[in-house]
């Protein structure tokens, strides 16, 4: 019996005529959706089939989709779905905040179609190639509470997700207190011409999770002695979550490290990926 390869894309928007101009606009391009115009629906029928994305409306009548988004993203059996928020807010916070509950990406309305499908496809590929190299992360930025800070966040929660049986609640905690340590990195620079603390180097692979946190320009030492002490509020939340074993200090450098348990059957094959 002949089935339909085109990929189905998950369609969670309240308004009826949007809806089914979104659906028309997919089904042109060659994908197949489905469609709910509730929260409480969409995951509802999350729990019978996994799509190939989600395009997620925030203003929803019942589940806000920034909840639904959060929901999904802490989840094992719906992480692996990449999310296109899909939203008139166009507030920086309301941006920001989107990243933080796990969106892959965000796009504002109005739009063209071909910008739609365009974000979409980009949305899907570079979540399958962060998916593919989850075997070996490396990702260096400079913390400044950007949007840049968060995908970042976003692709170590997802490589550990895919690649550990770390409890979510330890994983989230990780995400938690990254997006902390940039916020407290934004004020700091905002108070001193604009310049970033600190760089961090995130180095993810199958035995060991390591985050290296180091100076970034003149003064920041100051800044890591003060977030970075074992007895601060960040790294203390970190060891009791128990997803950090050892803090250390290697010419100025601030080493958090984790050994991580053996992956679970099935994950991918090693892989690296610099950013």
């Amino acid at each position: 019996m002949a089935t339909d390869e085109r990929p189905r894309v998950l369609i969670v928007e309240d308004e009826p005529d949007m809806n089914d101009l979104l659906a028309d606009l997919l089904t042109a391009y060659g994908f197949q959706p489905i469609q709910a115009t509730a929260g409480r629906q969409a995951l509802a029928i999350l729990a019978r089939e996994k799509p190939s994305a989600i395009l997620l409306d925030l203003m929803l009548p019942d589940l806000s989709g920034f909840e639904i988004c959060r929901q999904l993203k802490t989840s094992r059996e719906t992480r692996k779905i990449p999310i296109l928020i899909l939203t008139a807010l166009d507030r920086p916070i309301d941006r920001r905040y989107g990243f933080e509950t796990g969106a892959d990406d965000y796009l504002t309305k109005p739009f063209t179609p071909e910008s739609l499908v365009e974000r979409l496809r980009t949305c899907v590929d570079r979540f399958a190639q962060t998916c593919r190299e989850c075997a070996h992360l490396v990702l260096t930025v400079e913390l400044s509470a950007s949007v840049n800070d968060l995908k970042a966040f976003n692709a170590l929660v997802t490589c550990l997700y895919c690649q550990t049986d770390l409890p979510s609640d330890e994983i989230e905690a990780l995400r938690s207190g990254l997006v902390s340590l940039a916020d407290a990195a934004r004020r700091w620079a905002a108070a001193h011409r604009g310049a970033s603390p600190v760089r961090l180097t995130i180095d993810l692979d199958a035995s060991r999770l390591r985050l290296a946190f180091r100076p970034a320009c003149e003064g920041a030492e100051a800044f890591l002695a003060e977030h970075l002490d074992p007895e601060a509020v960040v790294p203390s939340a970190f060891t009791d979550a128990g997803i950090i074993d050892r803090m250390t200090t290697v010419n100025g450098d601030v080493l958090f490290e984790k050994t991580l348990p053996p992956p679970p059957p099935g994950a991918p094959a090693a892989g690296t990926h610099s950013g």
